[in-house]
């Protein structure tokens, strides 16, 4: 990873942060924090908005609240991502972020974020053994 990559992910993550708990107060992004996101993110970030405008963000959790993880898509394509944790097995994120380094995340990722942060995510209640099974099925997915 290069110096300058490695300089600017937190503050791109931090310019997320900023702007996601200013929405949970005041209801809105402001302009500035739009235009931040997107000098940070670019293109990942306009593939966000397109997720949260055209598929459904689903976070199934177990009754403790303790284990949390989102799938992102449709029926024919979906993506999961964990609570917390800057991985996706999709090919942008795979690719243009753990290869090449030059992504900080992928458009799953931020879409979760601010559909979180938004309250628009479908919430679905799982048993812990729902639960093992679905991980164990992404960690299948994630080996091939």
């Amino acid at each position: 990873m290069n110096e300058t990559f490695s300089f600017v992910m937190p503050l791109a993550f931090e310019c997320l942060r900023e702007a996601v708990q200013y929405y949970r107060i005041h209801q809105k992004f402001t302009e500035d924090h739009l235009d931040s996101l997107f000098d940070f993110y670019g293109n990942i970030f306009e593939g966000a908005i397109e997720l949260l405008e055209n598929y459904k963000i689903t976070q199934y959790q177990t009754e403790d609240g303790l284990s949390k993880v989102y799938k992102v898509g449709n029926k024919k394509e979906q993506y999961t991502v964990y609570e917390n944790i800057n991985f996706c097995y999709c090919p942008v994120f795979r690719y243009q972020v753990l290869e090449l380094h030059n992504c900080l995340t992928c458009k799953h990722i931020l879409a979760v974020t601010v559909a979180d942060a938004m309250g628009i995510v479908i919430k679905e209640i799982v048993t812990p053994s729902q639960m093992v099974e679905f991980l164990n099925g992404q960690l299948n997915h994630i080996i091939e």
